[in-house]
C-alpha cells in the first residue's frame, strides 16, 4: 500500500520547462501572492508522455522564490523512486532577488539513500538541501523520471503543496494515445483541459492554474488537500508488475485486488490443526474470532514489506505462519485465512489510517487514497473491524486512525465503499479526581485518579516503563517542581476501552504565599486550549475529536486559614459545547467540580468569533484562582 503515498504528498517539486519565466526578479511578484506567503511557485510545469501500459516519461521544472527563513524548506528538492520510477536527469540553479543566476546545481550535488524503515523496500531517495546566503532567492529544478514495469495511475497535479506557498503559474501536460481512456477528478478547479490531437494519433491535454494566493496555516483547519487545486488521473487499463486489469469504478478496483489473493490463503496442516485446537471449546463465532485475533497478536509481528506487486498483494498465509511476520496486508490476509478454517467468512478491507473522517472520491477509483489494510468480520449480530498490525489494541475496538473513515470492502464480487462506525463524542471521556492536602507554606500532597475512555484511551501508556509513565503524568500537571511518587494503571480492554491511572504526587508550590494570603489554582490538571488565539480567521474550523472532560478536586485547607474569595459559578453553553464550573466551601474543604463538553464538527469561519469567545471563557474557568487568608 505504499506507491500511492508519493504522488499524494510529494509531486510538487518540479515541472519540465517549456519556457523560462520572463522575469525572475522578486519585485515583479504581485502583492496578492506575497500575502501570508513564505514562498511562491513562480512557474511550474509537469509533462507526462504515456508510451505504453508499462512505460512513460515524466518531466518537471519548477521555479520557487523563497521570501524568508521560515520558507527555506520550500527550496529543498526531494524525489523518491523505486523499481517502477527512476530519476534519470536532473539540473538546477540558484538566483538572487534580481533574478541573476548565482549558482548551478548539478546532478552530482544530489544526495541519495536506500535507507528505509521497511524490512524490504525497493525505494531510492534523492534529496538536495538548498541554502542561500541571502533572502529572498529563487531556485530552479528540472528533472526527468522514467516509468517502467507498469502504470497503475498517472502523476497527480498538485502545484500548491504547502501552507503559506502561493502559485504564480502552473501547467500540466498529458500526452497519451488517442484511444487511451482516462479517468479524472479535479478538486477545487475546472476539470476541462485544452486538448489537441497530433498527426501521430495522440492527444495532448493541458491544464493551467494561475495566481493562487497562499493558504494560511490555522489551527483546527480542514486538511490542506481540501483547500487547494488537485487533479487526479488514472488509466482505465492498467499494468503493475506484470499484473494487468481494467479499472472503471470501485467495484472493478476491488476485483483487481481480489485477483491478487488467488492461491495465497492455503495454510499448512500444522497451522490448520492448531487453529481447530484453539477454537474447539469456543461458545460462538465471536469467541472464535477473539481467540484467533489474540493468537495472531501472540505469534506474529508487524514489519513493512514493499517490493514490486507486494505493495498491493499480501504475502501467502503459509509464509506468515512460517516466518511469524508480515505487513498490514499479510497479517490481515493471514487472519482471514485462519477464520476460513473454522468456517467464518471475512473481508479484506483497504483504508487510509492517517487522516480522520476520510472520505474517498466516490467517482474515481485510485491507488493514492489508501495506505492500510484491516479485516471486516460480519457476524450475525455485529460487524467487527480488526486491526491486525497492533496486537495491543483491544478486540472489537475501532481505533482513532480508522474510525469514521471511508474504506473499500473487497470480496469475490468486487469492491464496495463502506464507512466504518464512529463513536459519539460523549464516550470520549477524560476524567480527573483528586484530593489535595494543602500546607500553610503552599506545599501539597495529592492523591489523584485519571480515567481515559474510548478515543482518549491510550494503548501505549500501559506499555511504558514506570519512569516514563511518571514523566507522562507529570506533564499533565501545570505546576512547578512536581514529584511523582507512585503510578498504578488498570486497563479495561473491552470494545469501549479505558485506562484508570491512580497516582500520587507532591509539589512545594501548589499555592503562592503573599503576606498572610495563599493563592491556589482552581484546576492545575487542565491547561489552556490554544487553538483559537488569533484575532481573525480565514478557514472553516474543523474539530475532529469531540470529548468530555470531567474534574472533581477536593482541597483540604491548612489549619488556621479561611476562604477569602471563591470564583463565581460558570455555566457556558454554545453550539460548540458546554462548560460548567462550580466551587463551594464545606467545613475545611474546597470542592471544585468542572466539566467541559466539546462537540466535534465543521463550523464556518463566520462563527469564529463566537467559538473564540467560548474557548476564552473555558480557559478563564480553568485558570481561576482561589484566595485563602490566615485567620
Amino acid at each position: 500500500m505504499k506507491r500511492q503515498l508519493f504522488f499524494f504528498i510529494l509531486l510538487f517539486l518540479g515541472k519540465i520547462v517549456f519556457a523560462q519565466p520572463a522575469n525572475l526578479s522578486v519585485s515583479s511578484i504581485p502583492d496578492e501572492l506575497r500575502r501570508n506567503a513564505h514562498g511562491v511557485v513562480r512557474y511550474s510545469s509537469t509533462e507526462f508522455n504515456y508510451q505504453s501500459a508499462t512505460s512513460g516519461i515524466e518531466r518537471h521544472t519548477v521555479y520557487i522564490t523563497v521570501f524568508d527563513r521560515r520558507g527555506s524548506h520550500l527550496a529543498d528538492f526531494y524525489f523518491s523512486g523505486d523499481n517502477f520510477r527512476r530519476l534519470t536527469r536532473f539540473s538546477g540553479a540558484l538566483y538572487d532577488s534580481n533574478g541573476r543566476q548565482i549558482r548551478r546545481i548539478r546532478q552530482s550535488d544530489l544526495r541519495s539513500t536506500e535507507f528505509s524503515y521497511n524490512l524490504a523496500d525497493d525505494s531510492k531517495h534523492y534529496f538536495f538541501s538548498c541554502e542561500s546566503p541571502t533572502y529572498p532567492f529563487t531556485v530552479r529544478y528540472t528533472y526527468e523520471v522514467r516509468w517502467r514495469k507498469g502504470i497503475s495511475f498517472l502523476p497527480t497535479f498538485i502545484p500548491q503543496t504547502r501552507h503559506n506557498l502561493s502559485v504564480e503559474k502552473a501547467i500540466y501536460h498529458l500526452n497519451i494515445p488517442e484511444n487511451l481512456r482516462i479517468l479524472s477528478q479535479a478538486l477545487n478547479f475546472s476539470e476541462t483541459p485544452n486538448e489537441t490531437v497530433t498527426n501521430r494519433g495522440r492527444t495532448r491535454s493541458e491544464w493551467r492554474i494561475e495566481n493562487l494566493p497562499a493558504v494560511e496555516a490555522e489551527p483546527m483547519s480542514p486538511p490542506l488537500h481540501e483547500q487547494i487545486p488537485i487533479l487526479y488521473l488514472s488509466p482505465e487499463n492498467i499494468v503493475f508488475d506484470g499484473v494487468s486489469g481494467t479499472i472503471t469504478d470501485w467495484n472493478s478496483f476491488g476485483l483487481w485486488i481480489y485477483g491478487l489473493f488467488e492461491g495465497r490463503d492455503r495454510l499448512p496442516e500444522a497451522s490448520r490443526t492448531k487453529i481447530l485446537e484453539l477454537t474447539e471449546d469456543a461458545e460462538n463465532d465471536r469467541e472464535k474470532v477473539r481467540i484467533l485475533y489474540d493468537y495472531l497478536g501472540a505469534t506474529t509481528r508487524y514489519v513493512s514489506i514493499q517490493l514490486g506487486i507486494g505493495g498491493y498483494q499480501p504475502m501467502p498465509a503459509a509464509e506468515v505462519f512460517r516466518t511469524g511476520f508480515g505487513d498490514c496486508k499479510g497479517l490481515t490476509f493471514y487472519l482471514r485465512s485462519m477464520l476460513a478454517v473454522v468456517g467464518i467468512p471475512s473481508n479484506f478491507v483497504v483504508i487510509r489510517s492517517d487522516e480522520r473522517n476520510k472520505t474517498l472520491m466516490h467517482n474515481l477509483p485510485n491507488f493514492v487514497e489508501m495506505n492500510h489494510a484491516i479485516l471486516q468480520v460480519p457476524l450475525q449480530n455485529d460487524t467487527l473491524w480488526l486491526e491486525s498490525t497492533n496486537p495491543n489494541l483491544p478486540f472489537g475496538f475501532i481505533h482513532n486512525g480508522i474510525s469514521g473513515n471511508d474504506a473499500l470492502e473487497i470480496t469475490k464480487n468486487g469492491g464496495r465503499l463502506v464507512r466504518l462506525p464512529d463513536y459519539p463524542d460523549s464516550l470520549n471521556v477524560d476524567k480527573n479526581s483528586a484530593v489535595v492536602r494543602l500546607f500553610p507554606d503552599g506545599r501539597a500532597e495529592v492523591t489523584a485518579q485519571k480515567e481515559r475512555h474510548v478515543k482518549l484511551y491510550d494503548v501505549s501508556f500501559v506499555r511504558l516503563r514506570p519512569m516514563e509513565q511518571m514523566d507522562r503524568m507529570r506533564r499533565t500537571i501545570s505546576l512547578p517542581n512536581v514529584t511523582m511518587n507512585n503510578v498504578q494503571v488498570t486497563e479495561d480492554r473491552s470494545p469501549l476501552p479505558s485506562l484508570t491511572i491512580n497516582y500520587e504526587w507532591t509539589t512545594p508550590a501548589y499555592g503562592t504565599r503573599t503576606g498572610n494570603r495563599l493563592f491556589i489554582p482552581v484546576n492545575p490538571l487542565r491547561t489552556s486550549i490554544t487553538w483559537f488565539q488569533a484575532a481573525n480567521r480565514t478557514h472553516d474550523i474543523q474539530i475532529d475529536l469531540g470529548f468530555y472532560y470531567s474534574d472533581s478536586i477536593q482541597v483540604i485547607i491548612p489549619e488556621g486559614f479561611e476562604v477569602e474569595s471563591l470564583p463565581t459559578s460558570i455555566v457556558e453553553k454554545s453550539p460548540f459545547g458546554k462548560f460548567q464550573s462550580h466551587i463551594t466551601f464545606v467545613e475545611n474543604k474546597i470542592l471544585i467540580k468542572q466539566s467541559f463538553f466539546c462537540n466535534s464538527g465543521r463550523y464556518s469561519a463566520e462563527y469564529y468569533e463566537s467559538i473564540r469567545r467560548f474557548f476564552e471563557r473555558v480557559n478563564s474557568g480553568y485558570s481561576q484562582k482561589i484566595t485563602l487568608r490566615r485567620k
